[in-house]
């Protein structure tokens, strides 16, 4: 840690809660935003507001404490960007991120669209028989056509024998 950083976060512990009364709507609406946004510095892949950090929870201080002091949302996070660094800090809406989000979207549509035609296709197997399928030459399975009768009656019988081991 850094001397200005080890300064925020001991000025963010030590500020007594509330201190020129309750903090403002828009000073809250600040911490809310940046702390869904940017990452935290202490737990790699998690946004500030989900670390379970006690340092996480005195950055959303120190972030509420300036918000109330009148600075801006653009303010607070040059200060933090200065302080921990655009690398470490990241954000959600960095092109890395919502190339990952774009990536497993696209994963999740083709998935989608396979599993639709294997639905589809099971429905036409159910809706036309399997006869049906073997009359016309195509087969939904591997080739096979549809059993006679006399194979299902050698079947029923065959597994009448194994039932009555």
């Amino acid at each position: 840690m850094g001397k200005r950083e080890d300064t925020m976060i001991m000025a963010a512990s030590w500020a007594p809660p509330g201190v020129g009364g309750e903090p403002s709507l828009a000073a809250e609406q600040i911490v809310q935003s940046l702390s869904h946004e940017l990452m935290s510095p202490y737990c790699p892949g998690r946004t500030i507001s989900s670390c379970p950090s006690p340092n996480a929870r005195k950055l959303e201080e120190f972030i509420l404490e300036e918000a109330s002091n009148g600075k801006s949302k653009e303010q607070i996070e040059q200060e933090l960007v200065a302080t921990f660094g655009r690398q470490k800090l990241g954000s959600l809406t960095s092109p890395a991120v919502l190339g990952f989000a774009g990536g497993i979207g696209l994963i999740a549509a083709i998935a989608i669209a396979v599993l639709g035609r294997r639905w589809r296709r099971g429905l036409a197997i159910r809706e036309h028989g399997a006869g049906e399928w073997a009359q016309t030459g195509s087969t939904p399975g591997a080739g096979a056509a549809a059993p006679s009768d006399d194979e299902l009656d050698r079947l029923s019988d065959a597994l009448d024998e194994i039932e009555e081991f």
